[in-house]
């Protein structure tokens, strides 16, 4: 059972990311995929861990951490998963990997897409 504090956030998920979020399709390293809504971040290029000379977009999605409308944060394969989404706006959607999990809450999770 979720604390007061915990089932606020749980309640002001919905109206956070229907406000804020756009469609995206998880992918799950295993099962179906499915369309969720997300909080896009999208950033300048950015280092890629291990690779001293490249780079790539970092993206960041904020989701409900919730496996029906979101994604639970104990589902998320880092490195297996993926999401499709359009990394510039009115692009055509591309599939990126999870790659880390930045922050979560009873709420929301946010996510880093490499």
């Amino acid at each position: 059972m979720a604390n007061e504090f915990d089932q606020a956030l749980i309640d002001s998920t919905d109206d956070f990311l229907t406000t804020f979020g756009e469609t995206v399709v998880y992918w799950p390293r295993t099962g179906s995929s499915r369309e969720i809504t997300a909080v896009v971040g999208r950033d300048r290029p950015d280092d890629l861990d291990g690779a001293p000379h490249g780079q790539a977009p970092r993206l960041t999605i904020t989701v409900a951490n919730d496996e029906t409308t979101g994604i639970s944060s104990d589902e998320v394969d880092k490195g297996g998963d993926k999401v499709a989404l359009a990394v510039k706006i009115g692009e055509t959607a591309q599939q990126r990997r999870i790659t880390k999990i930045l922050s979560q809450d009873a709420g929301m999770m946010k996510l880093e897409l490499r």
